[in-house]
């Protein structure tokens, strides 16, 4: 009788996975571009340029309709993505197109150039190319300032539960458990009240006024600055650094020592040493910069860590040190939200830009591309972790479509773009050839890419 409980359990864990790691990751990247190819469609709209056909899919279309502007708008068989078709994308000089009606190629007519899109200045031109890459941003921001605004912003208790040690808050006396009640003099209820402060007047002594142990105590400290270069190669600066937190979880991949014994690619093993020391204060080393580790002191209280008996918990892979079903959000009025939202997606593309010039430069031996595997491990793993995790996702991954679309490379907005530019400068279009020749190249280049991005994704699955 036993049997047929475990088939069903395994078929309904087969079909979670399927829906976290697949459908969410083919809607996700669908949604994205149908999303980037509007922007096109309502750019080329607004500076005169008909559209001739707008598609949810590829493929074959399935059914559709025609609006009043000429445009088809319609559903293809293969749901991923889809594409906008501008009217008139020819050679201006020699504006020829293909008749699908009479099956044979004509010149287009004079009322036709009105609305041809190679007609249009090149401003109006850019605008069209650049509007992909520009709403995906914005969608971007949008996504993210919902998360504010919905469920708000985490307030971080100032209770101190990791300390970093050989920082000015280890070497100032700080210890786990003590509850910071005022900054300068003033009540906080949130870590994040600090760091805005010190991240900014960080060469000057501030005044914590904490309890410990029943006892006020007054520590005054100066925050520290830290130049590093973190894992991936980019070159960091830390000013403000305290090393007191009021961290959530850890992950023990990311752990490369407990205790001294060497955990570092071995996930299993430092979970193994972490459940021999629970409720226990424990130094652990996490690698975020190339020229050392940095060591915390941390417990992690057995009540928080109950999943860790179940491997097919969802959180097997972290251990806890606060509660997080008792975290508390902050609201932000749709101001705040889109402030902070555009200084994230700011740090975002910063941090990409970062990211490429090291890869350019050869300075990392961290991964740095990934296949549809890696998108779809984190698209599943933010279906796990609940709906803003999800929004989240999305908005990383419009941010991601955007910043990719912006490279200067051929067949990319930003290649077309830089023939724009050209044109803009000395006054006649990049000639036919010319393009045709750098498209073959950039396919040649980007196709190289993807594979090899999603056969490092079989490699890792095959030897994890």
């Amino acid at each position: 009788m036993d049997a047929p409980a475990t088939d069903v359990i395994t078929l309904s864990e087969l079909a979670t996975m399927i829906f976290r790691y697949g459908v969410v990751t083919v809607l996700s990247i669908a949604l994205i571009i149908v999303v980037h190819e509007f922007g096109h469609y309502l750019a080329a709209r607004a500076v005169g340029v008909k559209v001739r056909k707008f598609s949810l899919g590829f493929g074959k279309e399935l059914f559709g309709c025609t609006d009043r502007w000429g445009t088809r708008w319609c559903v293809s068989r293969l749901p991923i993505g889809g594409y906008v078709e501008i009217f008139g994308d020819v050679d201006r000089d020699n504006p020829i197109v293909w008749d699908k009606e009479n099956n044979c190629e004509r010149r287009l007519s004079e009322e036709e150039l009105k609305f041809a899109y190679c007609t249009k200045k090149v401003w109006q031109r850019m605008i069209i190319v650049a509007a992909g890459p520009a709403i995906n941003i914005f969608m971007a921001l949008s996504l993210m300032a919902s998360i504010y605004m919905i469920r708000g912003v985490a307030i971080i208790p100032p209770v101190v539960n990791s300390l970093a040690i050989g920082t000015a808050s280890y070497d100032a006396g700080f210890q786990l458990g003590d509850r910071i009640l005022e900054f300068d003099g003033k009540k906080i209820s949130n870590f994040m009240q600090i760091q805005e402060v010190t991240s900014r007047d960080w060469e000057n002594p501030h005044t914590y006024k904490i309890e410990r142990n029943g006892k006020i105590l007054t520590i005054q400290m100066t925050a520290r600055e830290i130049n590093f270069t973190d894992k991936k190669g980019r070159k960091r600066e830390n000013r403000g650094r305290i090393g007191i937190m009021n961290s959530n979880a850890s992950f023990f991949e990311h752990i490369v020592a407990v205790e001294g014994i060497e955990t570092k690619d071995k996930p299993d093993k430092a979970r193994e040493v972490l459940l021999k020391n629970m409720d226990k204060v424990v130094t652990v080393e996490i690698s975020f910069r190339e020229e050392q580790n940095d060591k915390f002191l941390v417990s992690f209280p057995t009540a928080l860590n109950e999943h860790l008996k179940n491997p097919k918990s969802d959180y097997y892979d972290r251990i806890f040190s606060s509660d997080i079903n008792n975290i508390e959000y902050e609201r932000y009025n749709i101001f705040r939200a889109y402030h902070r939202a555009a200084g994230q997606i700011g740090n975002g593309l910063l941090e990409a830009y970062k990211l490429l010039q090291v890869i350019h430069k050869g300075k990392t031996e961290e991964r740095a591309i990934g296949g549809v595997a890696v998108v779809a491990k984190y698209a599943g793993n933010s279906v796990k972790e609940g709906w803003a995790n999800v929004v989240r996702f999305l908005a990383i991954l419009s941010i991601g479509i955007a910043f990719i679309n912006i490279l200067p490379i051929p067949l990319l907005d930003g290649g077309f773009l830089i023939f724009l530019i050209y044109e803009g400068i000395t006054g006649r279009s990049v000639s036919p050839r010319v393009q045709n020749l750098s498209f073959a190249i950039a396919l040649v280049f980007l196709g190289g890419i993807m594979i090899l991005a999603n056969l490092i994704d079989l490699i890792d699955f095959i030897n994890p």
